[in-house]
């Protein structure tokens, strides 16, 4: 009957391990509890007590009553507000983990630099060709305007009564029609030459604004390159950012899961009645609380209900 005892005794004593513990906190699992003590009585005894130190967060985690009959696998204790507590920490860190599993958006892609119109090659053929007839005029006028003055030299140096009376008058008059038209030409020539210098110019221009435009291009591809560069990058922050809280996430619930653990609920190793309850005082906001439990012997393990005494043994 002794060794019979002894067996449910460690059997009881393995449960308790589980269900009493210190102050829980979030983070850090909670110290186990200092093992309950055992007190059995002389051996021509047919009863066997057990005295079971608990750790209570209040009093409402007590089960039973002084006075109670209890079953052997009966719940003495149960911090079942701890154990809520707990898990509603682990359901909301179990979201953070599910939005953290979320992708993260990639770099988006970068809008295509468009390309820069080449120029036309450069050609200055109408302007030196309207150069060359301006020359060409002036130079013909040129040669009209001596001629005409060589003729009315000519003209001058005869004896005036083997003239007609108009004729002098009127290669003077042609004299100066040649003359303008000299320097008409003359002018011509220049604004051939200037419309060539304005047309070098203009050529200049659209080479100097096609050189920005390339410029402006090359910069833009590159801030285009540096800007993916940099959201690869944040990318990559992200992601080890997101791996470090996953773990961090999984340390936390790894914890809550150790407490939750060890926050099983006290069972009774053998079916008794609760002799006493006892506050013993109060560790850390937690309450020390010692059960006396009067174990059934012989017959009374068979009439459960029989009375806060257990009875006594039957044949």
């Amino acid at each position: 009957m002794k060794s019979i005892f002894s067996v449910l005794c460690l059997v009881g004593l393995s449960g308790l391990s589980y269900g009493c513990a210190g102050h829980l906190q979030a983070q850090t699992p909670s110290p186990s509890l200092p093992s309950p003590s055992i007190i059995t009585s002389d051996s021509t005894s047919n009863r066997r007590s057990l005295d079971v130190r608990l750790t209570l967060s209040s009093p409402d985690d007590l089960k039973v009553q002084e006075g109670d009959r209890v079953e052997q696998g009966q719940i003495l204790a149960d911090r079942t507000r701890d154990r809520d507590r707990l898990e509603a920490q682990r359901r909301q860190l179990e979201i953070q983990m599910e939005r953290l599993q979320q992708p993260i958006p990639g770099a988006s892609p970068s809008r295509p630099v468009p390309e820069v119109a080449g120029l036309p090659p450069a050609s200055f053929l109408s302007q030196v060709a309207e150069i060359e007839r301006a020359r060409l005029k002036v130079e013909q006028a040129e040669r009209n305007l001596m001629q005409q003055q060589r003729m009315l030299d000519m003209l001058s140096s005869m004896p005036s009564a083997s003239l007609p009376e108009a004729t002098i008058p009127h290669e003077t008059e042609v004299l100066e029609q040649r003359r303008r038209e000299f320097t008409q030409a003359q002018a011509d020539l220049q604004l051939a030459e200037a419309k060539l210098t304005q047309a070098q110019a203009e050529r200049q221009h659209q080479e100097y604004v096609h050189s920005l435009e390339m410029s402006k291009r090359a910069i833009a591809i590159q801030q285009a390159e540096i800007q993916r560069q940099q959201q690869f990058q944040e990318q990559q922050r992200q992601e080890q950012e997101r791996a470090f809280q996953v773990a961090q996430m999984e340390e936390k619930i790894a914890a809550l899961n150790a407490q939750l653990f060890q926050l099983s609920a006290v069972r009774s190793p053998f079916s008794g009645t609760i002799r006493r309850i006892k506050y013993d005082g109060q560790q850390d906001q937690n309450l020390i609380v010692v059960l006396s439990l009067t174990a059934d012997v012989g017959g009374d393990r068979d009439t459960a209900g029989d009375g806060a005494d257990g009875g006594t043994p039957t044949d």
